[in-house]
């Protein structure tokens, strides 16, 4: 699928001076992962903007879509992950603030089916599996039809509103992942990375704001302020 501009909106600009928003074509985005642009997602793209909504009290996270998983190019997909079983599902939302940071031990393929911006932050920002700054994330905007493959271990969240009507987005990732861990997991006091395990292949931190977060188990990591996109108007 085709977008229209790499280039950061002026308008979203303006309304985020303390927040410098990078475009794709960076260099710095090749830092956490690469731009997939040899494969036509525009079938995908159509049906998930047609056949889900954004709900404005929260973000909606759905793993698996079966029939987007069968008129997929699943195949070729499956190909960035080592012909590993993907699963391809969505996450839409309202969502402004960064409120925490997740990563998997895999690739994730994400893509935007409106435009949104992504808080993306390297691995070695995590210290000691306990603490990661929040001002250490750096901010890209994705336009609309953009297909990005996040490297192994990036941490990330749900993407930031550009319009005040919210996000959509794709998210790929091998099958089973973000399943809840099953009952005989017990993690190990002697691995100090365990304590972030959440889901199975889900490692997450929460802002301390997030009660809602934490109240689910998630560690309270994240330091620094809960960073906001301010959205400009309606696309």
């Amino acid at each position: 699928m085709q977008h229209a501009s790499f280039a950061v909106p002026d308008q979203l600009v303006r309304a985020n001076l303390s927040t410098k928003i990078l475009s794709l074509d960076n260099s710095r985005a090749t830092w956490y992962g690469r731009l997939i642009e040899h494969i036509d997602l525009s079938h995908l793209v159509e049906m998930a903007n047609e056949s889900t909504s954004i709900d404005p009290s929260g973000n909606t996270y759905v793993a698996s879509i079966p029939e987007w998983e069968t008129s997929a190019p699943y195949e070729t997909l499956s190909n960035l992950f080592g012909q590993y079983p993907i699963e391809i599902g969505y996450c839409n939302g309202p969502n402004q603030t960064i409120n925490g940071m997740e990563y998997h031990k895999t690739p994730e393929l994400f893509i935007a089916v409106t435009d949104c911006v992504q808080f993306l932050c390297r691995p070695e920002c995590l210290h000691d599996f306990a603490t990661c700054n929040s001002y250490d994330a750096e901010a890209f905007f994705f336009p609309k039809g953009s297909a990005f493959l996040l490297h192994p271990c990036i941490l990330h969240l749900a993407p930031c509103s550009v319009h005040a009507t919210g996000f959509k987005s794709i998210i790929i990732l091998p099958k089973e992942t973000n399943l809840p861990l099953p009952a005989s997991h017990v993690p190990s006091d002697e691995d100090p990375e365990q304590k972030l395990l959440f889901k199975v292949n889900k490692w997450m931190i929460a802002h301390p704001t997030r009660l809602q977060l934490i109240k689910q188990g998630v560690y309270p990591g994240l330091t620094g302020e809960n960073r906001r996109i301010v959205p400009i108007g309606d696309s």
